[in-house]
């Protein structure tokens, strides 16, 4: 007679079997309690799981797009407020030009005003946002403009010095200042001077930006264009307008020549100021464009997790049934064990 299919032994190796099987089944049951997923999708969709891998990766695409136009968007609200600082900041010199076009009381206040306003607009244009430097172009890491105000071996600040005195004779400080006449002035602010803020001096003085400007793709078929540039007009214009009244002589000049500057210095604010408005208008349909294209996103991003959730996922409650019977027969099986190997022959002997 056999007697192995009711031996201890045998009847132990069973238990172990099954506590196995019961702790793998147990380990998938909790993972799609908690994810309320299947614990193994191949196995669970077969054929079926080709689709929902398909709508994970539309998922995963569009998530991550939605994710870098978050960033695009604090980028471009970054250079919108540095754009409208700069706007502000001209559009206030433009009104202290007008006052003190006709009389030289207002020319310290003038030139004091020029010197802080060059320091502002180098600083704005050199701001920078997770490391990158959002006036640069696509040349990211490198700072955009050279401060002015760096000391005499500035190259912008040079090259300034440089025009004024080769095509005067003398320096900016120099009382022979006052002995300009007002067709010289605007002669030279229009040739010698305005070539240092054009091509190639600008590039070689002042700025390290690159033209082109960084584009973002902000849906799977859109890519736009965000973000601002330190080598546009306006940036030239503000540099130039200021770098004009601040160090070109002015507190020296004569009355015509003053007024030669003051109204070539309206006529450069001015064109900067109507340059500032656009970059802001382009950016800010950019910023439209950007926020459309999100909420569209999200939209699709809903209805693919809602896909995917239909063909992957499990009822949670159903899960927590199946791990607690799961649960109540492991300890049933590690209590048989524990009875079966307390039992011995010798407990029957006498």
């Amino acid at each position: 007679m056999k007697t192995s299919s009711v031996s201890s032994s045998s009847l132990s190796t069973m238990l172990r079997s099954t506590i196995l099987k019961a702790q793998e089944k147990l380990v998938g049951a909790n993972k799609e309690m908690t994810t309320g997923r299947y614990a193994d999708i191949g196995l669970s969709l077969g054929a079926r799981t080709g689709v929902t891998v398909n709508l994970r990766n539309q998922h995963d695409r569009t998530s991550g797009i939605i994710d870098t136009n978050g960033l695009v968007s604090q980028r471009l609200q970054v250079t919108q407020q540095a754009l409208g600082g700069m706007l502000d900041t001209a559009q206030n010199f433009l009104k202290t030009l007008l006052s003190v076009r006709n009389g030289e009381s207002g020319v310290d206040v003038l030139v004091s005003e020029a010197t802080n306003n060059l320091q502002a607009t180098i600083g704005a244009a050199n701001s920078s946002m997770g490391g990158q430097y959002i006036f640069a172009g696509i040349n990211t890491q490198q700072q955009p403009l050279t401060d002015y105000f760096s000391g005499a071996t500035a190259p912008n600040k040079a090259a300034a010095d440089a025009a004024f005195t080769s095509y005067f004779g003398f320096t900016q400080d120099d009382p022979a200042a006052a002995t300009i006449t007002a067709a010289d002035m605007t002669s030279f602010l229009q040739t010698d001077f305005s070539d240092e803020f054009a091509d190639p001096a600008w590039g070689a003085n002042w700025s390290t930006a690159l033209d082109r400007n960084i584009q973002s793709r902000i849906s799977p078929n859109e890519v736009v264009e965000v973000s601002a540039n330190a080598n546009s007009q306006q940036m030239r214009d503000l540099a130039k307008v200021y770098t004009m009244v601040a160090d070109t002589g002015t507190k020296g000049l004569n009355q015509n020549a003053y007024q030669a500057l003051v109204d070539e210095a309206i006529k450069v604010v001015n064109g900067a100021i109507q340059g500032l408005i656009a970059n802001q208008a382009q950016l800010g349909s950019a910023q439209a464009r950007v926020t459309t294209a999100s909420e569209r996103l999200t939209t699709q991003r809903d209805i693919l997790a809602q896909q995917i959730l239909s063909n992957e996922g499990v009822d949670p409650y159903e899960a927590k049934v199946r791990v607690d019977q799961l649960t109540t027969q492991v300890e049933t099986a590690y209590a048989l064990t524990v009875k079966l190997q307390s039992l011995s022959i010798l407990n029957y002997m006498r």
